[in-house]
């Protein structure tokens, strides 16, 4: 059994704090990291939100486009079947007219 002098007791307890200085400065440093690594991703993700929002805005003003469109299709469709468009339909692509009708040819 062999007891440790005081200069190697020294020594030995100086390697040991500079051993956990080196611990402390590289787990800092661990986290540093990751902390650059989480504010990058966070960046990239709010860069991909506003993208995100702005397709979701053009999507709606589709829909939305989409929609009236079809409310006008439905309004069309109605005035198809009317008397009215049928009797706009046959004076302007066939010539007919109703018996009492009289027609005015201007000079040309």
């Amino acid at each position: 059994m062999r007891f440790e002098t005081k200069r190697e007791r020294e020594q030995r307890r100086k390697r040991q704090k500079r051993s956990a200085i080196l611990g402390m400065v590289f787990a800092m440093l661990v986290v540093v990291g990751l902390g650059v690594l989480l504010w990058n991703g966070k960046k990239n993700i709010e860069a991909k939100n506003v993208e995100y929002e702005k397709q979701i805005k053009e999507l709606q003003e589709q829909v939305d486009e989409e929609k009236q469109r079809t409310e006008e299709l439905n309004e069309y469709k109605k005035y198809v079947q009317t008397k009215k468009f049928a009797e706009e339909i046959a004076k302007d692509k066939f010539g007919l007219i109703y018996p009492d009708e009289i027609i005015f040819k201007g000079k040309k």
